[in-house]
């Protein structure tokens, strides 16, 4: 249970690579694939709960649906795969919303973000922009988003990398460059941090994905 809650309260964009890396060394010590099964459910289920009581999101059909999609699956290979996919998707449920505010000049700074995160891009400059202090955009953008600014800048960055990455058609050092990244181990650092894999270990599983 304590693995469990540790992974869940990881389960976000600011954590998430620790709360891959509790996961992976817990299906490590699991040998048998129903017992495999048993704790995906398991964690599926605390998962949801966890998110519904911290979060106050209802995240009723993606739990329907993983249990489903466990009792399907029949190798380690598939289920512990799953396994990360689901953590990844519980993730992702945070950031629906981040992307609008009511708050108008929260939705500004996003609206500026959004359009420029591929420049270099300071709080300072965009609370200049909005006729505000810095100080004051920080608090207002973490109270309304549960992000700080360069978390946010960040998401944009890799959500995009990502994008780069599965076309296939730029290496990294190009997809860094021109994502915003000041060098591509900041990418590569980043990109872990935030997905809790390489970008090499991204692109690898696009490729087996599309095999």
């Amino acid at each position: 249970m304590y693995n469990n809650l540790e992974i869940a309260k990881s389960n976000n964009i600011k954590s998430f690579a620790k709360a891959m890396k509790l996961y992976r060394k817990r299906v490590s010590t699991i040998s048998s694939i129903e017992d495999l099964k048993d704790y995906l459910n398991v964690l599926n289920v605390f998962l949801y709960t966890y998110f519904l009581c911290t979060y106050k999101k209802d995240l009723s059909d993606k739990v329907s649906k993983n249990r489903s999609c466990i009792e399907n699956l029949d190798s380690f290979e598939e289920l512990i795969g799953f396994g990360e996919s689901m953590l990844t998707s519980y993730r992702d449920s945070l950031l629906i919303g981040i992307s609008e505010s009511d708050h108008e000049l929260v939705e500004g700074a996003i609206a500026y973000i959004n359009k420029n995160f591929r420049d270099k891009i300071t709080l300072s400059e965009t609370a200049k922009k909005l006729h505000i202090s810095k100080n004051y955009l920080c608090h207002l953008f973490t109270q309304e988003t549960g992000y700080r600014f360069c978390e946010y800048i960040n998401i944009k960055r890799i959500g995009y990398a990502k994008e780069l990455i599965c076309e296939n058609k730029k290496n990294f050092e190009y997809i860094s460059c021109y994502c915003g990244f000041s060098s591509q181990s900041h990418f590569s650092t980043t990109f872990k941090k935030y997905t809790g894999i390489t970008p090499n270990e991204y692109k690898q599983k696009i490729l087996q994905k599309s095999m």
